[in-house]
């Protein structure tokens, strides 16, 4: 592994190669991570890793890449990283597999959505199956016809996934109000009109409610006034009659049906009863031909409730596997949290840059790939995983990095002159590893660089990118040749007239950058990823007459 300084001017070498740029707070991890006892003293090693990135910053990408190889070759070598298998499923037979998506139209889909929704349309590939897409529509006062449209497009168009049918657990009310008309002739529901504190209090301590014991025929005849809409919202509900002595809370005779007065975004006002999640998920999974149920085990306490109900009626059972819930960090994926955040005003909207919403992560520039990309790394875990945005990052950063093309991009830009430049054209290449040009920056001896850039000048050789190289000192143009023996390497725009444009750039915190952009940035198309040098990877969000404004993905 070698000496704690050698690691130290190896990490922010790879750094500087891997990334465009070395950055000390992306080194001090590797650091920590190869020598643990440091951490408690990592402030009396920041200087020296702080001298060890600029060094790094100060090499050109050749250079930087030689001497890495020469200290620490491991750093270069691809290390295969091992998958998590993703596991055979029980009892599957090959071309009979059926697995199911099931949102509830009530909110925008977000990252953990979309991992559970890769993990199911690979299994139903892998087994030549079949895949449904039931929207769970049963909640009027939530789903809404927007929030369908936006989730098909998110499955459809941004994840690449392909339902083989699509359906509405709302289109099969008539079947489910048929289901709970079975489970009260035999006597496993029943009408009750307890208060929902008087519920909540009965079940805490266990005790049957009084109308339990209500015959069929009373049950059946309060059933039919429900259904036509006789009573108010939480004056009485449909309840399961289950194990009140259970320790599966879940079993606590469950509610079954409620009443809801707000019109369906879809049927309107032709039920007046829904049905909830408990009640209508397993009877779904039977009425789908869904063969198996493969969802993170937040869900485990209701598979008990779901198989007995799913027994009762006769119905079909399928194999039920859980996996670790995706528990995403840094970010509130909770709908209710969001409306209330949308409302105040906290939150721009469902794309809020500081969310995980998959409409969010499009706008950012998250491809399709890194998803499918992380759910083969993470696997199926039985134990919860936890996310940051980070882990989807990096799955991103290989699949853009390639093709991304590079330009530069100047945020509090300062002007500088250097005398005995001759006016002339500097060609740059839009992507360092095609190394095809395409990129002309002017150079007259006016140029825009980033202000802290600017004050790191003083007895310093800078090269700006292109191989202009000048004495920081005293701003004299020594070569546009000399490519060792300076002490900074820094993007820059030309200050002449139509060398460059203002762009906006929305980061990640909701705050926006505004700054210059070189004039060849006119040309890209909305929607396409670019890298700005030295900042880090933006897609062009929003193209009109001449305001460019991206959004930042990540470095």
């Amino acid at each position: 592994m070698g000496d704690i300084d050698t690691r130290i001017e190896a990490h922010a070498l790879h750094n500087r190669v891997k990334y465009g740029s070395a950055q000390t707070g992306k080194v001090i991890p590797k650091i920590i991570g190869e020598f643990p006892d440091v951490k408690k003293d990592i402030g009396t090693l920041k200087p020296k890793i702080d001298s060890a990135v600029e060094k790094a910053n100060g090499m050109d990408e050749a250079s930087a890449h030689s001497r890495l190889e020469e200290i620490a070759p491991d750093l270069l070598e691809k290390k295969e990283h091992k998958k998590r298998e993703m596991p055979e499923l029980p009892n599957a037979e090959q071309g009979k597999v059926v697995t199911r998506l099931p949102p509830e139209p009530s909110k925008h889909n977000h990252l953990g959505h979309a991992l559970t929704f890769i993990i199911n349309a690979i299994y139903a590939k892998r087994y030549d199956g079949q895949l449904v897409l039931r929207f769970e529509d049963c909640n009027p006062e939530k789903v809404t016809q927007e929030y369908v449209d936006e989730m098909l497009s998110d499955i459809q168009n941004y994840l690449g996934i392909e339902p083989d049918e699509i359906r509405y657990v709302s289109d099969d009310m008539d079947d489910l109000i048929m289901y709970a008309e079975k489970l009260i002739n035999n006597g496993h529901a029943y009408m009750c009109f307890c208060s929902r504190e008087s519920v909540g209090e009965n079940r805490r301590a266990r005790k049957e409610c009084a109308h339990r014991d209500s015959s069929k025929e009373e049950n059946l005849k309060e059933w039919e006034a429900f259904k036509a809409g006789a009573y108010m919202e939480g004056e009485c509900v449909l309840r399961f009659k289950g194990d009140m002595q259970s320790k599966n809370t879940v079993l606590l005779d469950p509610v079954l049906f409620r009443a809801v007065k707000a019109p369906h975004y879809k049927h309107r006002e032709t039920y007046k009863v829904w049905p909830l999640y408990d009640f209508y998920s397993g009877i779904e999974d039977h009425m789908c031909g869904v063969t198996h149920v493969i969802r993170s085990n937040e869900f485990d306490l209701r598979k008990e409730l779901q198989l007995k109900i799913q027994d009762i009626l006769g119905l079909t059972k399928p194999e039920m596997i859980h996996y670790g819930r995706f528990n995403i960090k840094g970010a509130t994926t909770k709908g209710r949290e969001i409306r209330e955040g949308i409302e105040h005003g906290e939150y721009i909207g469902w794309d809020d840059p500081r969310l995980v919403t998959l409409k969010t992560l499009q706008r950012r520039g998250i491809k399709a790939e890194a998803y499918w990309a992380l759910v083969k790394d993470l696997g199926m875990s039985p134990y919860p995983v936890n996310l940051d945005f980070s882990m989807l990052s990096a799955k991103n950063r290989d699949i853009i990095d390639p093709i991304a093309n590079r330009y530069s991009f100047i945020e509090n830009p300062q002007e500088i002159s250097v005398r005995d430049v001759k006016s002339h054209n500097v060609e740059l290449h839009l992507h360092p590893d095609k190394k095809d040009g395409g990129r002309v920056l002017k150079s007259a001896g006016k140029y825009f660089v980033r202000a802290d850039d600017k004050v790191k000048f003083s007895k310093k050789k800078v090269r700006l990118m292109g191989d202009i190289t000048f004495d920081g000192d005293t701003l004299d143009f020594i070569s546009s040749d000399v490519k060792d023996g300076h002490d900074m390497i820094i993007n820059w725009l030309s200050a002449e007239p139509d060398q460059t444009v203002e762009v906006e750039i929305m980061m990640p915190d909701a705050t926006v950058k505004i700054g210059l952009a070189e004039a060849g940035v006119k040309n890209i198309k909305v929607g396409e990823i670019i890298q700005f040098e030295r900042f880090g990877f933006c897609r062009l969000d929003e193209k009109e007459d001449e305001a460019l404004r991206f959004w930042y993905a990540h470095d």
